[in-house]
């Protein structure tokens, strides 16, 4: 006697049917009442929208509450519908885990991220500045516009410390990089390719810049999906590199698949990576925070102990101390080592003989990644 999947009791149904993907589930409840029924357990619908969406309540893409996950899940495959569902998880999952940590580690950057642009407003910039952004970049921007930088929020006298990419110091040269909401994006892609001499067929954005005196920035060429940063030699020779490995980069704007991935979401991803494992920080200068690059981890740093010293501890429960420099290279790679010359107690009261502290070798090279 055959038996098909309606005439199998409840329990059995419903553990057939929580195997299933939301796509799935959804034919299934088309093949009759009872299984349409089954299919609309509110139990299997919050399973879907927590592995699809990382929902744990249900909320529509603006973070309106909605009175069932069903009718949640729905609501989001109709607002991402142009956009290859698997791309749509992903992007969401970067900014989820970027948004989670930032909240629990830098709130106040947390507070600088603007709701996402709707179609409209990412068509607008398309149709000002003649290009087509790619697929995950447009995603991007649906979830997050970028930030929202004033002057009286996280700024100091040289600008913002809050830009969630983050930056460095050394000397003179203070660099902290945000990303441009939409608006910001057409004023600063004119103002700077006009100064660079770019043609006005320019496939290039700006989609990320220093929001201090120094100006670093990063285009984005919306035709490759590659993202580049100006070096030193932009405004004399237009000279920019790239930012991620070419080689990771595939097809942008085919609708068709969920494969895309662009530079800017490999490089915002492999920027949480290393903001979730540590390897870059927060640093504190006085009572300003930001996120400082300079990697705190190996194999991008090196460690080494002298004579029990790690860091040089200048007051007892005090601070680390923190030195940061940079050097130029003639070379695409090269390396540091040496030492620093140690003196118990104070140089002027000294409690024994000097020593040195070795610093290990570690590496100068252009990395894969450039932030």
């Amino acid at each position: 006697m055959e038996m098909g999947l309606e005439d199998l009791g409840d329990l059995a149904i419903n553990a057939i049917i929580s195997k299933l993907d939301a796509k799935d589930t959804v034919a299934v409840s088309c093949v009759s009442k009872k299984l349409r029924v089954s299919a609309s357990e509110e139990s299997l619908w919050l399973n879907h929208c927590s592995q699809d969406l990382g929902l744990s309540v249900p909320i529509d893409p603006i973070g309106k509450p909605v009175p069932s996950f069903k009718e949640t899940y729905q609501l989001w495959r109709e607002s991402f519908g142009m956009y290859p569902w698997p791309l749509v998880k992903r992007v969401k999952r970067c900014w989820d885990r970027l948004k989670n940590w930032l909240s629990a580690n830098f709130p106040e950057a947390d507070a600088t991220l603007r709701k996402g642009a709707t179609e409209v407003e990412i068509e607008a910039l398309e149709n000002i500045l003649k290009v087509k952004l790619p697929l995950p970049t447009r995603l991007l921007y649906r979830f997050c516009d970028g930030q929202e930088l004033t002057d009286d929020v996280g700024g100091t006298a040289l600008g913002s410390s809050l830009g969630i990419i983050g930056g460095y110091c050394f000397y003179d040269h203070l660099v902290n990089v945000c990303l441009l909401p939409l608006r910001q994006v057409i004023l600063e892609t004119k103002e700077i390719t006009d100064q660079l001499g770019f043609s006005t067929t320019s496939k290039y954005v700006i989609v990320a810049a220093s929001s201090t005196y120094i100006g670093k920035f990063f285009f984005l060429n919306c035709t490759t999906g590659q993202l580049y940063v100006g070096t030193r030699s932009l405004v004399s020779a237009g000279e920019m590199i790239p930012c991620v490995p070419n080689a990771l980069i595939s097809p942008m704007h085919d609708m068709n698949t969920g494969q895309q991935q662009d530079a800017m979401l490999l490089w915002l991803e492999e920027h949480v990576r290393r903001l979730q494992n540590g390897i870059i920080k927060l640093r504190k200068e006085g009572m300003i925070r930001s996120i400082n690059l300079f990697p705190e981890e190996s194999p991008l740093c090196s460690t080494a102990v002298t004579n029990g010293v790690q860091y040089p501890l200048l007051y007892p429960g005090g601070e680390e101390f923190v030195y940061e420099s940079c050097t130029p290279l003639s070379s695409s790679q090269g390396s540091i080592e040496g030492a620093f010359t140690f003196v118990p107690g104070r140089l002027a009261d000294p409690k024994g003989s000097a020593f040195e502290v070795e610093v290990g070798r570690f590496p100068l090279q252009c990395p894969d990644y450039i932030f």
